[in-house]
């Protein structure tokens, strides 16, 4: 099997894992653990948190050749983690694994989607990473649904059991992909390095400076050892009876010729993420992805509480209209590779500063909603942007940044889920507790709103 195919299948497991995980923790948190709106936040933050702050420290550093390993390292973690929900009794307990959860959700999903990129031929990455979006919205609809069928029958609490599982086969088929993928990433960045050697421009131009300098600096002392001016050689460079041997001056050179690469090589790494820090491109994307994460996070964290407190829904409903939320998501995302195969996505930052006001569009009419059927419409109208930002982003990505910079640009993309997770969930619910989460959602309304003209702004000075 392709290596490709088993990274699909552990994106299927893991994607099912944390979504069902992150939409069942603010009910067990509320309900199971007789916890406040605030601690419903707080609970999210923490995931979110722990999440950032390993993709800034670790998984932003890791070499593309050792990102199987980190999978793995990824699923081994959240398996202990699921198996440490289901027997948590305290929120102390509970926060421990959802710290640990974060931490491999750290590692694993930025990973996974670099190894699109990493194991795909350049003709196919496209394709691929709208199938990679495929296969998470696939997940998202599998997981909630499996969830719906399981809360019709057991408590809360046996959904982590079910998650425990998931993880495990994910992990099964990560220990494929290690064995699989090591030759097809070892020849992308051998191909990335090639290019990068052929390419003469100005951030170039001191190479080719010191390669004369020192071609000129052998020519020069080559002359010198066959004149008679060979003590100056002798008493610089320790030549025998005053001649400096060939080979030894060739040697010299080298060195330093290689001794002045490796620091170029060093300094490249140290710029690498100012750079794309600096992409303007790379930048514009990320607002768009931080503005919904933050909305998406929000819906997450307080829209099964809000159908339980509104509309008096029983469990099993909660989880099935996140499915409902998914499947929208999931036939967008089958549209979107329709057109994406007929080579017809051209206009990907106009898609998603479209979809923000999509967006907008469907917390207000939560906001408006008086019954579970308006607020499954609003719900469904929510699923196209959710289904469009991530993999128009990729997309993206993969047109603006550099081969070598995809899985540190890859890794702060999917990091601005995180920065949604704190800032959303965590201030919006001491508001919630304060007023309603219907006055949250119509803050996020505005918001989403005036991130859809600020957005067209930024295109604007762009263009």
């Amino acid at each position: 099997m392709p290596a490709i195919f088993f990274v699909f299948i552990v994106i299927l497991f893991q994607r099912a894992n944390t979504m069902m995980a992150q939409s069942i923790n603010p009910l067990f948190v509320k309900y199971v653990l007789h916890t406040s709106l605030i601690y419903v936040g707080i609970a999210t933050a923490v995931y979110a948190a722990s999440t950032l702050l390993v993709r800034y420290i670790v998984s932003i550093r890791v070499k593309p050749a050792h990102i199987t390993k980190f999978i793995i390292a990824g699923m081994i973690l959240f398996s202990i983690a699921m198996l440490g929900y289901f027997f948590s009794n305290s929120l102390i307990e509970f926060l421990l694994f959802v710290v640990i959860s974060g931490f491999a959700t750290a590692i694993i999903m930025p990973f996974l989607l670099s190894l699109v990129n990493f194991v795909s031929d350049k003709k196919d990455i496209e394709k691929n990473l709208t199938i990679y979006s495929l296969m998470l919205s696939l997940a998202l609809v599998i997981g909630p649904l499996l969830g719906t069928i399981m809360l019709s029958v057991f408590s809360i609490r046996y959904i982590y059991l079910l998650l425990f599982v998931f993880a495990v086969a994910g992990l099964f088929f990560a220990m494929k992909i290690n064995k699989t993928a090591k030759n097809k990433i070892k020849e992308k960045l051998r191909q990335s390095d090639n290019t990068a050697d052929s390419i003469s421009d100005p951030q170039h131009s001191d190479n080719v400076f010191i390669n004369k300098n020192l071609a000129a600096s052998k020519n020069y002392t080559n002359r010198n050892s066959q004149s008679d001016d060979n003590t100056f050689i002798n008493k610089n460079s320790g030549g025998i009876n005053g001649i400096e041997p060939e080979n030894k001056i060739s040697d010299n050179s080298n060195n330093q010729y290689n001794n002045y690469n490796n620091i170029k090589i060093k300094q490249k790494k140290d710029r690498l993420i100012f750079r794309l820090f600096k992409n303007k491109k790379f930048l514009e994307v990320v607002f768009y992805n931080t503005v919904f994460s933050i909305c998406f996070a929000s819906i997450v964290a307080f829209g099964g509480v809000y159908a339980r407190n509104n509309f008096q829904a029983p469990y099993f409903l909660i989880t099935l209209l996140f499915a409902i939320f998914f499947i929208s998501s999931l036939i967008t995302r089958l549209v979107l590779l329709f057109f994406t195969k007929k080579g017809k996505i051209k206009q990907k930052m106009n898609i998603m500063n479209i979809s923000i006001l999509l967006s907008s569009l469907s917390f207000a009419a939560m906001v408006l909603s008086n019954n579970i059927i308006f607020y499954a419409l609003a719900l469904v109208l929510l699923g196209i942007p959710h289904a469009l930002i991530f993999p128009v982003g990729t997309m993206r990505i993969s047109e603006v940044v550099e081969v070598k910079q995809i899985v540190a640009a890859n890794t702060i993309y999917q990091s601005n889920f995180d920065i949604g997770g704190i800032i959303g969930p965590l201030f919006l619910s001491y508001i919630g507790e304060a007023y309603s989460i219907k006055f949250v959602f119509f803050l996020l309304a505005v918001f989403l709103g005036l991130a859809f003209i600020l957005g067209r702004v930024f295109m604007k000075l762009l263009n």
